[in-house]
């Protein structure tokens, strides 16, 4: 080999080692949305403003979807205020949500908070006394519920919308998209557990590596399994959120709200996790998972594209069991 040639090798060589030095790793998290949010990005240079376009996110999002702010606009037209023009955060949570409910044959419904908050299942952890369910049935249903002309029209006067099931995922992928605008390509996002892996860690040159929390523990840093994700979000759902304490005997009640009778009912849904292209697609999923039935669920993940799951349950002997669609096993990690 001539000098000429090696010199050439060699100053490519150290170009690479350059480039491949220059990758960092950034961390940028906090608090938003009633829970903690972490945005990892593997680039050479910092997004200086990462907190100004973050917190802006989480600023329009809340005053749009917020339920626990009187001034949002969903609590405006949940106290019957129909002339409110509705943003583009509003409009693509509620026309991703008329898909999953119709496909989720109504299991998956943003009118039942009402319901929710009766059985002392949602932000109110008293439940009522005395719970008229035909009354409060009578005032949910997403089919009375439409989107036109950039307004919400409701058949019934006392609906209430609440799209808290899903919101989380929608700020995944709308701060992907912010970080995507801004040359950051490799990063990975969790708001309350909810995720988007895009591109892969390249200052560790390999796909990121996520965990899934263990249904049966409620602990942070218990996890069942962990994956790895590239260019998908996944996101979970599980009972370890959704139960009550039993006053007399002690015990932990886990029950899920049926949106077509307005019962409460047990369920031998423990936990559910989904992989979507996006992370809205995947929260809306995941929740409608825990409120159908096993074999409902198995066929209506059989019938959608790029819709991957995992469903821990319990059997008809009460022993813990576990679902998974394929290419959802393919990702563990051993």
């Amino acid at each position: 080999m001539d000098l000429k040639k090696l010199y050439s090798l060699l100053l490519l060589a150290c170009l690479c080692l350059s480039c491949s030095n220059s990758i960092k790793l950034h961390k940028y998290s906090g608090y938003a949305l009633g829970t903690s949010f972490s945005i990892v990005y593997s680039s050479e240079n910092e997004l200086s403003n990462i907190e100004k376009l973050t917190d802006s996110i989480f600023f329009e999002i809340n005053r749009s979807l917020s339920t626990y702010l009187i001034s949002s606009d969903i609590s405006k037209i949940n106290n019957g205020i129909d002339s409110i023009i509705v943003d583009s955060h509003f409009k693509n949570v509620f026309n991703q949500s008329k898909l999953i409910w119709k496909s989720s044959n109504g299991f998956f419904d943003p009118t039942i908070g009402l319901l929710v908050n009766a059985y002392g299942l949602g932000p109110n952890k008293y439940p009522n006394q005395i719970i008229n369910i035909d009354s409060l049935i009578n005032l949910t249903g997403f089919e009375n519920v439409r989107l036109f002309n950039d307004r919400i029209v409701k058949k019934k006067n006392g609906i209430f919308l609440d799209f808290n099931a899903i919101a989380k995922g929608y700020c995944v992928d709308v701060i992907s998209r912010m970080l995507v605008n801004n040359q950051i390509t490799n990063h990975l996002i969790e708001i309350g557990g909810e995720m988007y892996a895009s591109g892969f860690n390249s200052f560790k040159n390999s796909p990121w590596k996520v965990g899934i929390a263990d249904p049966l523990n409620s602990s942070t840093n218990s996890y069942k399994l962990a994956i790895t994700l590239k260019d998908m979000a996944l996101a979970s759902s599980g009972n370890y959120r959704k139960f009550i304490i039993d006053s007399l005997t002690g015990k932990r009640i886990v029950h899920t709200i049926n949106p077509k009778n307005g019962y409460a009912y047990s369920t031998n849904i423990l936990g559910t996790s989904v992989i979507a292209e996006n992370c809205m697609l995947a929260d809306g999923y995941a929740t409608a998972f825990m409120a159908m039935p096993l074999e409902e669920s198995k066929l209506l993940i059989d019938s959608l594209l790029n819709i991957e799951a995992m469903i821990v349950y319990l059997d008809q002997e009460k022993k813990v069991k576990t679902y998974f669609t394929k290419n959802f096993e393919n990702l563990i990690l051993d």
